[in-house]
């Protein structure tokens, strides 16, 4: 069974809300060329027990998740963040991005240190930007063993 202790090259998960950022994500990989491809799971089935966090990271063993939080924002939050410091989620890359930074900051009182991703190139070159670093957390992760 895979674990975080070496995670799956290449393997992005996206846990959202929308399709169009599915698809938006999708294509930032594939034109990135970066030999990285996209597994997705919509967020709420995640908080619905529908699909099992758990379970999804070691069946997929993504060594990169991209976590979107979308309304509503305080119960989004709470969730992610229980996901978030989940055992599972050790050595592996991790980006966090919404549709609207200042209102998630507003509504859970702090910087939430997201990606605000509405869509503009400057958006996804912050993303990319990301994901490459986020990508070097797993790998070295991996070099370590």
């Amino acid at each position: 069974m895979p674990d975080s202790r070496n995670t799956t090259k290449g393997i992005v998960a996206l846990f959202n809300a929308s399709d169009d950022t599915i698809e938006m994500v999708d294509k930032l990989l594939t034109d990135l060329g970066d030999g990285q491809s996209l597994i997705w799971c919509h967020f709420a089935d995640l908080k619905k027990g529908i699909v099992v966090f758990e379970k999804y990271m070691q069946k997929h063993n993504p060594e990169l998740v991209i976590f979107d939080i979308s309304p509503p924002y305080d119960e989004n939050w709470t969730f992610f963040k229980t996901m978030r410091s989940h055992q599972i989620m050790k050595r592996r890359g991790s980006v966090l991005t919404t549709t609207n930074k200042l209102r998630l900051d507003e509504i859970i009182g702090e910087d939430s240190k997201a990606l605000e991703i509405v869509g503009l190139k400057k958006d996804l070159d912050l993303l990319h930007a990301a994901i490459g670093r986020e990508t070097a957390v797993a790998a070295a992760a991996r070099s370590t063993g």
